[in-house]
């Protein structure tokens, strides 16, 4: 009995010793396993929400496949939110197989979007389809020198926009000469509205860029269209009129008309033909959207665009354009376009600390090619904070 009890108090001895001593070691030693093997702990990064767009032009798209993704890394790296390609230009378009245009001549790789689209999204910006030529169709140095006049217009020469005077094209006296549809027309709406689905229904774009949705100038468009309708609509004469004049108030308020008449129609098809896509717009200063006939302030207003980016290049009355647009009803959706083709570091950093201060929410550089000495002061300075952009919610502007 005497060796019994022995045992038995023995074996309690032992087990006290586990519980209360060996126990709690082994616990400690498991769940220090555990914690080395948890997933690493991550830092919550603040975002600030602002566009900071940069127009890629067709001169650095079709650079080499290294260049190209080293831009990306390096807008990347300062803080851009948007890139807006350029995808029309010169009456053709930058993929294969258009129904419409043809691809660019001088285009680097067969179908650079097929990729590049992906990349961009892969380092967490957004992409848009920027259609600069908008109504101009043709592009030519000199057009006294071909009779080429680019496939909208080869096919439908009627939609030629005209002058006062009888002339089909518009002269600049550093790049040559353009041609333009007619932006009243209606036939003209069809063919630009029908291009611009194509080129979002075949790539994952986050939006379009709208571009020269403008007549030329004051003195377009004077086509056979024009005088039939303006005339049917207004009960006027087609015609030159004072500037001063009731019936020159009237010929600019009939322009506007027309190209209302393409936003509103045409912004819900584009979004229809991908669910999610924001409209956008490169836009003219306010003194010059009555002059062509622009009244994107109306368009973003009633909802038909969810952005506006009123290119303000210079330094010249950037300030006094600046507290215009601020008194637009929505300041809040207008991105100002900032000159980097133009200006130092030094003048855009401060032009963009104004924005800031008038409380806009972003901005657009102009452009791809000329921003490689502003990145790092503005990765430094206001665009320091990561971005993002407000234009990467799934709701529109209205």
């Amino acid at each position: 009995m005497i060796i019994l009890k022995f045992i038995q108090e023995r074996s309690m001895m032992k087990s006290k010793l586990f519980t209360g001593t060996l126990m709690p070691l082994l616990i400690l030693v498991f769940l220090a396993g555990v914690s080395c093997h948890r997933a690493p702990r991550v830092e919550a990064v603040s975002y600030t929400v602002a566009e900071r767009g940069v127009w890629l032009n067709r001169s650095e798209l079709f650079a080499p496949r290294e260049e190209l993704l080293k831009l990306l890394d390096d807008l990347k790296a300062a803080n851009i939110t948007s890139v807006y390609i350029n995808t029309y230009f010169r009456g053709c378009v930058v993929y294969p197989d258009s129904e419409f245009l043809p691809i660019f001549a001088e285009a680097s790789e067969p179908d650079v979007l097929s990729w590049l689209i992906p990349e961009i999204h892969r380092r967490g910006m957004r992409a848009e389809s920027w259609v600069e030529y908008g109504f101009y169709a043709f592009h030519t140095p000199d057009a006294s020198k071909t009779e080429k006049r680019g496939v909208f217009l080869e096919k439908h020469p009627e939609l030629t926009a005209v002058d006062s005077s009888g002339l089909d094209h518009i002269h600049n006296t550093q790049w040559g000469d353009f041609f333009s549809l007619c932006p009243a027309n209606p036939k003209s709406h069809e063919l630009l509205g029908n291009l611009f689905v194509e080129g979002i229904k075949r790539y994952p774009f986050d939006g379009i860029n709208l571009d020269r949705m403008r007549f030329p100038n004051e003195n377009f468009c004077y086509c056979e269209y024009c005088k039939t309708q303006f005339q049917k609509d207004t009960g006027l004469p087609l015609k030159p009129y004072p500037a001063d004049s009731p019936e020159y108030k009237t010929f600019i308020s009939w322009r506007e008309s027309q190209l209302d008449t393409f936003i509103k129609t045409w912004a819900p098809r584009f979004r229809d033909a991908r669910p999610g896509l924001k409209v956008t717009m490169a836009a003219l200063p306010p003194d010059m959207m009555e002059s062509h006939g622009q009244n994107w302030d109306h368009w973003l207003e009633q909802g038909w665009v969810d952005a506006a980016m009123p290119m303000l290049y210079g330094e010249k009355g950037f300030e006094d354009r600046i507290r215009i647009l601020s008194k637009f009803p929505r300041w809040d959706r207008i991105y100002p376009g900032v000159d980097a083709h133009g200006l130092s570091p030094e003048v855009i950093q401060r032009q963009i600390r104004f924005l800031n201060k008038e409380g806009a929410q972003g901005c657009v550089l102009w452009y791809s090619g000329q921003i490689a000495d502003d990145l790092p002061g503005l990765a430094a300075g206001p665009f320091s904070q990561p971005a993002r952009s407000p234009l990467s919610s799934g709701k529109s502007s209205k």
